[in-house]
């Protein structure tokens, strides 16, 4: 009967380290999985700066004046030459 005990006692030891180790596995493939996906959110945090800061560029008002004047060939008129209508 002993030996039964101790074998037993034996089998839930082996079984319980087992248990401790893939527990171990699992939070550092979770840990690994953490790590990718806070890289990837700071290569995303990055693009969306770089893609922001384009946005206002593209949009600023020398940029479009100066397009506007170069390709539409706009031009501001003199003071002498705006014509006031009052209603």
């Amino acid at each position: 009967m002993s030996k039964l005990l101790v074998f037993g006692l034996l089998l839930i030891f082996m079984l319980s380290g087992l248990e401790v180790i893939y527990s171990k596995y699992e939070s550092r493939q979770a840990f690994i999985a953490i790590q990718k996906a806070e890289h990837t959110l700071d290569r995303l945090e990055v693009n969306w700066e770089r893609l922001v800061l384009e946005e206002k560029m593209l949009s600023g008002h020398n940029r479009v004046e100066r397009i506007a004047r170069k390709k539409m060939k706009l031009m501001t008129l003199d003071r002498k030459a705006i014509v006031y209508i009052k209603l």
